[in-house]
């Protein structure tokens, strides 16, 4: 974990990032999205699910808020890098939850990054493509609606048995967007911080052309305006 002065001295400004262990893209790619930006990445894991379902989402409400807490004093802005959590408990109950953890931090989750980078791409239909359970999936599909976001096709990345979204090969991503029917769709929205995603972008959006918005690419964006406001 880098250190440096609080984001409210002379120093860079600080976020701090809750992640899964078996993550293993998110910090990296959101520290690449942000270079340049002054904007120092305070990486912090809160463990696994008992399973990579809804249910097991749930019950990480412990993990996610002690997590913040390891944070005190460090920073002022957390940001959730899991969105099938976001999905299991809610926006609003996720947000509280990590602010009781590290109180007076404003929190950041995918949810409502997702929302503000598509609409800041004027994109309001998008193809969804995740590696979540059925389940997870249609969540997160009836939640982008419930904010004005219509999902026009649905992309399930298959990962096999006693293997976690972050072994999913990049060239799987690419494969399974060929072999898709984008329909209509203004954008392409790949769900999942742990997906290794940062280096297909160009190279998808070229190909499709519409944006691609991963999760990391809208957690990152978040983070940027957040301390462009301030």
């Amino acid at each position: 974990m880098s250190t440096g002065t609080d984001s409210g001295t002379a120093g860079p400004a600080r976020v701090g990032l809750l992640s899964l262990d078996e993550d293993r893209f998110a910090a990296s790619e959101i520290r690449a999205f942000l270079v340049g930006g002054g904007v120092e990445v305070l990486d912090t894991r809160v463990g696994m699910p008992a399973s990579l379902t809804l249910d097991g989402f749930l019950d990480m409400d412990a993990a996610f808020q002690g997590g913040a807490a390891l944070l005190a004093d460090r920073c002022s802005l957390m940001a959730v890098a899991c969105a099938s959590v976001s999905v299991a408990m809610g926006p609003a109950l996720l947000t509280e939850i990590v602010g009781e953890g590290l109180r007076g931090a404003e929190v950041i989750e995918p949810i409502a990054a997702y929302v503000d980078s598509l609409t800041n791409r004027s994109a309001s239909r998008v193809a969804l493509l995740t590696p979540y359970a059925a389940g997870t999936h249609r969540a997160l599909s009836l939640l982008l609606q419930e904010k004005g976001i219509t999902v026009v096709a649905d992309v399930r990345l298959r990962v096999p048995g006693r293997q976690v979204p972050s072994d999913v090969a990049p060239m799987s991503i690419i494969e399974a967007v060929n072999q898709a029917d984008l329909g209509n769709a203004e954008a392409l929205l790949i769900s999942c911080t742990a997906l290794s995603t940062m280096d297909l972008l160009d190279g998808l959006e070229s190909q499709l052309g519409v944006p691609v918005v991963t999760t990391n690419r809208a957690l990152a964006e978040s983070i940027t305006a957040h301390f462009a406001e301030g």
